[in-house]
This record gives C-alpha cells, structure tokens and sequence, in this order.
C-alpha cells in the first residue's frame, strides 16, 4: 500500500481565517508523516457575535477556548456544506486540525454521530485526561501551546490496526487523485467489495468515500483560487465533467459560485 509520505494535503477554512483577530498558524513541518494538518490560534472580539463561517475539509480540529475564568474545549467536525458555527466572543481559541485518518484520538462515539452534531464538548467524546485543557489554558504563547501539544500526541499515540491501515490507504489515493477517483477504483485497489470498502470508510472518517472525495476536490480548489493569478476554470483540472459540473459541485457545499467565494476572501483581502 502507498506509504503516506508520498501525499500532502493542507486543507484550510479561509473565512475562519480572514474574520477572527489575531490569527496565526503553523504547520508542521513535514506534514507527509504528520497526523496534525494545522495548529492555529485566534480571537473572537468581545463585541462580536462569534458567528463565522466554515466550509467542508474533511478533518476536525480541536478547539480550546483559554478564557482565564471559564475555559472550555470543543470537538468541531467539518461539516459538509458551507455553515455557521458559534465561537465565544472574548475569548482566545488554540486549535488542532486533524487529519480523518489520524489514529492518536481515542473517541468514544462513531466519528459520523460527531459529524451530525458538528460542535460537541471535547471531554463528552474523546477519552483525554482533564488537564490537557489546563495546560494549554495557562500556557502563554502559541509557540509553547504547540510544542507542549506535540509532546503531548507523542505520549498517547496508538497502533494502526487492519481497518485503519485500509482505510488510510484510500485516503491517500484520494488525496493523490486530487479527489478524483470512485469507490470503484478504491475497491480495485484494494480487492475489497465496494460496499466493504464504503463501510469501513465511513466507520473511520464518517462521510463516504464519493462525499469525501467531493471535499477534497473543494478543498484542492480553494487552496488554487488563492493565487489569484489561477483562472477560475482551471477546476477542470480536478476531475469535473464539464464547467456546469464543477460549478454545481461548488455551490452544492458552499453556497457561493466559485467566483464569490474568491471575490469575497481573496481580491479584497
């Protein structure tokens, strides 16, 4: 099976990005072996109302609010269309993004009940120590909140077993093919059945392997359209029919024509 140090994936949540304060990130650096796409940190102003947008990436990512009073720690799925989630305004968040096939997190409920819920208490679905959200609230840097994290991962990691070297290997030829590949190809590829293969898939990840590759392919795009010098058309590229395909595709999961979305959080930004 293809080692995951042939794939780079780096999905990203542009609007999150662009409307909270105090943004700043840091991504691993070698990514290929990493389970962790993102950390990242940022702040909802006290005056705000805590509504920003996210779209679909396929991860989730670990959210915990520092407030010095009442600090809390979240799960937040991706969700698979554009939505709304709620953040706490006067408050500075830490976040974690995951990889779907990380194998560190130990949860106790089936990842597509998280994915229905979208926010839920860290603490309700992930079997973590209680001081892990104490540590990184009284941390006082990004930088140090990073690092102590990263050890903290290396203390809890766990084996792969079968189920889970599959389904990372689909992952990858998904994250290869750029999102265009079937549940078909995955099945060659493997020698598993077709619905073998989509059971254990959404068991681990939660979406189906069409839904995924669908965010996947949204996701590749995105992170395109960020150099604006990229013509809008180039999707094509990404396994699309035809253009109305692509843009039925995009407006599906995002809500906006494609070239909304990059007017609004690229040319003027």
């Amino acid at each position: 099976m293809k080692a995951k140090s042939d794939i780079i994936f780096t999905p990203s949540q542009p609007e999150l990005k662009f409307s909270s304060q105090n943004y700043i990130e840091y991504r691993p650096p070698n990514l290929k072996n990493s389970e962790v796409s993102l950390f990242y940190q940022f702040k909802i102003d006290k005056h705000a109302q805590g509504f920003l947008q996210v779209i679909p990436d396929g991860c989730f990512d670990l959210l915990f609010c520092t407030h010095s009073v009442h600090p809390f720690a979240l799960v937040a799925s991706s969700p698979n269309q554009r939505c709304t989630y709620h953040f706490q305004p006067d408050c500075e968040y830490f976040a974690v993004r995951f990889y779907p096939e990380q194998n560190s997190l130990p949860f106790t409920i089936p990842i597509k009940e998280l994915i229905q819920h979208q926010q839920v208490p860290l603490f309700d679905v992930v079997n973590l120590p209680s001081f892990l959200l104490e540590k990184i609230a009284i941390l006082s840097s990004f930088q140090e909140r990073v690092k102590w994290f990263q050890y903290f991962l290396h203390t809890i990691k766990q084996e792969s077993d079968y189920t889970h070297n599959l389904v990372s290997h689909c992952i990858h030829k998904i994250y290869s093919s750029n999102g265009a590949i079937n549940v078909k190809d995955l099945s060659a590829e493997t020698g598993y059945s077709d619905r073998y293969v989509r059971k254990k898939f959404e068991e681990l990840v939660g979406f189906s392997p069409k839904n995924f590759s669908q965010i996947v392919r949204l996701q590749y795009f995105v992170n395109k359209i960020s150099n604006n010098s990229s013509p809008i058309e180039d999707a094509m590229d990404y396994g699309f029919f035809d253009q109305s395909h692509f843009y039925k595709n995009f407006r599906k999961h995002m809500a906006l024509t494609p070239k909304q979305f990059r007017d609004k959080f690229y040319l003027e930004t």
